[in-house]
């Protein structure tokens, strides 16, 4: 540390209780006061009041910044500056350091100060060694260092806090709306993809009619019926309509009903129930066969098994005697219809059967053909060794025979 130029003077001369306040006499023609009188002593030269005051506050500024810059530094430093102090005061003063005159001292309180900022960590030191660092660590740590630096660290990560509590919030006030836009959106998701799907089956060829099956025909030509069903290939399922497959199928009067079912993605199954002849009225040539819709079916030089002759009223197909004989066959077994050889009814209500083995069955009206057919079945088994003539099941509650 610089000496402080005010030593290069004698010790000066004790203070006396009475200040003097004559200005002292310096001969300034030839330089420094000092250096132009050397035999001038501290008893010579008046007490300049103020001079440790200075030295006193330059000394602790001094001090202050040599610790601030190295704190073992300034330690040795205000220890060799005491000690010089010291050393120049007793050589200035009179007698080499011994009389009757105060010692000036230097008020470290300034020193102590910078200690204790440096220690409260209000003054940071710098490094010892800056050499030791690597020029990445230095610049890592005057960015740390820098308080602009970090106000701005502070500001972003204030920023980010703010902004994650306004999202917690909202999630939280918004959970039922957005419970109901997701379920919305499901619902609107599978609307979407029905209507995908029906578009794509209905306007596209990819779900049309390859394949076309016919089931139930006995009668009935099944390749003619396939070749009447061929115009639907090609054609989209879903277009496919019940009408146009009741025009095809017109030219068949075998077919009595008929049933048609898709299966995605390229079949097309017609089921078909066929006409049963279960009447033959007489016709030119042999009998014609008929069936409980009136609808000839064929014609046959006998009747056959199973197709008793109709007689009476029953030649009218469009008389009720017709139509209950025919439905009343219709909607028996037949194995019973069978055992039917002629039938005959001069009204709807007084149907009558004859059975091969020549017994005469009264059957009534079309109503309770299947309960009728159960009881005509169970006492033919039950008479079947006594000789009868007739059997009346027109009530089926209480039928008789003779």
């Amino acid at each position: 540390m610089k000496r402080p130029s005010g030593f290069d003077r004698g010790a000066e001369g004790p203070e006396s209780d009475a200040p003097d306040t004559q200005a002292p006499e310096w001969d300034t023609a030839g330089g420094d006061g000092v250096a132009d009188h050397p035999d001038a002593t501290a008893a010579d030269s008046p007490a300049r009041p103020g001079l440790f005051d200075r030295l006193r506050s330059r000394t602790a500024r001094e001090a202050a910044a040599a610790r601030a810059a190295n704190q073992g530094g300034a330690e040795s430093s205000a220890a060799g500056s005491g000690e010089g102090l010291g050393a120049a005061e007793d050589a200035a003063a009179p007698g080499g350091g011994s009389g009757d005159a105060l010692a000036p001292t230097v008020d470290l309180s300034a020193v102590r100060r910078a200690r204790a900022e440096v220690e409260d960590g209000e003054i940071e030191l710098v490094d010892d060694v800056p050499s030791a660092r690597s020029a990445v660590t230095r610049w890592r740590a005057a960015r740390q260092a820098d308080p602009v630096r970090a106000a701005e660290r502070r500001v972003r990560e204030a920023g980010k806090q703010r902004k994650a509590r306004f999202r917690r919030e909202r999630q939280r006030f918004t959970l039922a709306a957005r419970r109901r836009r997701r379920t919305w959106l499901i619902v609107i998701s599978a609307v979407a993809a029905l209507a995908l799907f029906v578009v794509v089956g209905v306007f596209t060829p990819l779900m049309a009619v390859r394949e076309v099956n016919i089931e139930g025909a006995s009668a009935v030509n099944a390749e003619e019926v396939g070749a009447a069903l061929a115009r639907f290939e090609g054609v989209p399922l879903a277009l496919v309509e019940d009408r146009d497959v009741h025009r095809a199928l017109e030219p068949f009067p075998l077919i009595q009903r008929y049933a048609v079912e898709r299966t995605p993605p390229h079949t097309m199954t017609v089921r078909i129930e066929e006409r049963v002849p279960v009447v033959s009225l007489p016709s030119a040539g042999g009998v014609g066969l008929y069936d409980a819709a009136g609808v000839l079916l064929g014609s046959a030089e006998a009747a056959p098994a199973g197709v008793p002759l109709g007689s009476g009223s029953l030649t009218d197909r469009s008389s009720d005697a017709f139509r209950s004989a025919s439905r009343a066959l219709r909607d028996m077994p037949a194995e019973l219809r069978a055992q039917i050889t002629s039938v005959t009814a001069s009204s709807g209500q007084d149907v009558t059967f004859v059975l091969s083995s020549g017994v005469q069955v009264l059957w009534g009206d079309s109503d309770q053909t299947r309960r009728k057919s159960t009881v005509l079945t169970s006492m033919l088994a039950a008479l079947a060794d006594r000789p009868i003539s007739q059997i009346d099941v027109s009530s089926s509650e209480a039928p008789v025979f003779q």
